[in-house]
């Protein structure tokens, strides 16, 4: 497994990707920012105790839109 660091071109390992609401399907992407440590909420659940997830994660740039806090498993370099 390659590391994934600013100004790669990347792309989604599976496609479409739904990763907390949103809908990720582009072709390629780049990273502007990262890779850096998020606490990602796991669970959504209301009066449930949130999980959270302290995971590597980036922003990347793709189809004119900027992806905040996308974790490395997503993502694959090219």
């Amino acid at each position: 497994m390659t590391r994934v660091k600013k100004n790669d071109l990347v792309k989604l390992v599976t496609r479409p990707t739904y990763y907390f609401g949103l809908v990720l399907d582009w072709d390629n992407g780049i990273v502007i920012k990262g890779p850096y440590e998020e606490s990602v909420s796991v669970t959504e659940m209301q009066g449930v105790h949130p999980v959270n997830l302290i995971t590597l994660v980036c922003d990347v740039m793709a189809d004119g839109k900027l992806y905040s806090a996308i974790p490395l498993e997503l993502l694959i370099r090219q």
